[in-house]
């Protein structure tokens, strides 16, 4: 656990204690979960090699937090340890840390302001990803929030304005905001190249991002979004156009054969520098009646991909598009079930994959799948959850150290049971 994040734990742990020893006045809750999971993927190394046989290695524990030290200004936080294979190693961190000050608050508006490490509303579920008893079934649809952005665009550090209106009948909720946050260079080292580059880092990422919800009066069952993100990343401290000249000419010497076909090979050996700026377009809506919801959204990803091999400028641009359709179904206040499809392309005219097919990995560049799932609140604070997903195509197989040394299959399953506590 790292320093900051202890601190914040143990500020949110003294909020346990009774209100009057803090003077609070009763203006303090904090709330948790453990969520402890059993998966079991055969086919394909989800999140890890260990999940083939089965692997207890994916946990959740989180612990949140508010003081409200006037009506209208409140700080609050979370703490989250997220084991996830060997994807997520479990380590403590802050996943938000915020003041909130409501600037206006009448019968048909709201206005109000947030700063510091702020959640990301994107689409219906992206905020709330890391809560378990929040998401539909075990995971939320990876078409659409697939892991390889996903601490990226989970929070920022920055500033949220957020707000609502009531246009006659009808509700408008809306949110902008403007920050940076780290990314893991591995993960977009994977995502672009498939593989690691010999040297490079990913610098804090500039996200400016704008959300609405619409509620419209004269359906009130009805929920729709609209989500944009504006993302730019950029590959610094790379290695030398020299070293990887002096690299190109000693590879395709002992291969045999000409540069060119070296460099098509192997791209990521002689990355000198790369940039990827990219739109996020995700649509949403959702439909009550009695004990069904139905869900859908859709992403669109626009993205100018910009790199120098060995000191050669490219550059391209590319589509991702990916979409799911939910059921669920409600028959108890206890018990819920789902059924999910969901495709995703990484290049939206290449529905084969084969443009982004690499050695070990040839399926990455589409995934289609099916999700079967149910969570039965069994006692007070405890929830069973249960899911089984069938898979074509990886693109949505999470991407760790090591993966390219596994055998990718086509098709793939994945089998979760998990027990949630909260309180």
């Amino acid at each position: 656990m790292n320093a900051s994040a202890s601190v914040l734990l143990a500020s949110l742990l003294s909020l346990a204690l009774p209100a009057a020893a803090l003077d609070l006045n009763g203006n303090s809750e904090i709330h948790g979960f453990v969520n402890q999971a059993y998966l079991y993927s055969p086919d394909n190394p989800y999140g890890g090699p260990t999940a083939e046989n089965g692997s207890f290695k994916f946990r959740e524990v989180g612990l949140n937090g508010f003081v409200e030290l006037t009506p209208d200004f409140r700080l609050a936080g979370q703490v989250l340890s997220r084991r996830h294979g060997s994807v997520d190693d479990g380590d403590a961190r802050i996943d938000f840390l915020l003041a909130d000050y409501l600037v206006l608050s009448n019968e048909s508006m709201a206005f109000g302001i947030r700063a510091g490490r702020v959640k990301n509303n994107i689409g219906f579920y992206n905020a709330v990803r890391d809560i378990p008893s929040a998401r539909p079934g075990y995971g939320v649809p990876q078409s659409v929030y697939f892991d390889t952005f996903r601490d990226s665009l989970l929070s920022i550090n920055g500033v949220n304005l957020y707000g609502s209106i009531f246009a006659g009948d009808t509700h408008i909720s809306w949110e902008l905001s403007a920050g940076e946050q780290s990314v893991d260079s591995e993960s977009v080292e994977y995502y672009a190249f498939g593989r690691r580059i010999p040297q490079g880092e990913a610098d804090d990422v500039p996200i400016r991002l704008f959300h609405i919800d619409v509620r419209p009066g004269f359906q009130r069952n009805l929920r729709l979004g609209l989500s944009l993100v504006d993302v730019s990343i950029d590959l610094k401290d790379t290695q030398s156009t020299a070293g990887a000249q002096a690299a190109l000419i000693a590879d395709a010497m002992d291969a045999g054969t000409a540069m060119e076909a070296t460099l098509a090979a192997n791209p990521q050996r002689y990355v000198t520098g790369a940039s990827i700026d990219g739109l996020f377009a995700l649509a949403s809506a959702q439909y009550s009646f009695e004990k069904w919801v139905l869900t859908a959204e859709y992403l669109n990803v626009e993205t100018d991909f910009d790199v120098q091999l060995a000191g050669l400028d490219t550059s391209n641009t590319n589509t991702t598009e990916a979409y799911y359709l939910q059921i669920e179904w409600l028959p108890t206040p206890l018990v819920t079930a789902l059924v999910r499809y969901e495709e995703l392309y990484l290049k939206r005219d290449d529905r084969s994959g084969g443009e982004s097919a690499i050695d070990y990995s040839p399926y990455r560049g589409f995934g289609k799948g099916w999700t079967l799932g149910g969570k039965w609140m069994f006692a007070d604070h405890w929830t069973l959850i249960g899911q089984a997903s069938f898979n074509e195509g990886t693109a949505w197989l999470p991407n760790y150290n090591g993966i390219e040394n596994e055998n990718i299959e086509k098709y793939w399953d994945y089998y979760v049971l998990s027990l949630n506590f909260q309180f």
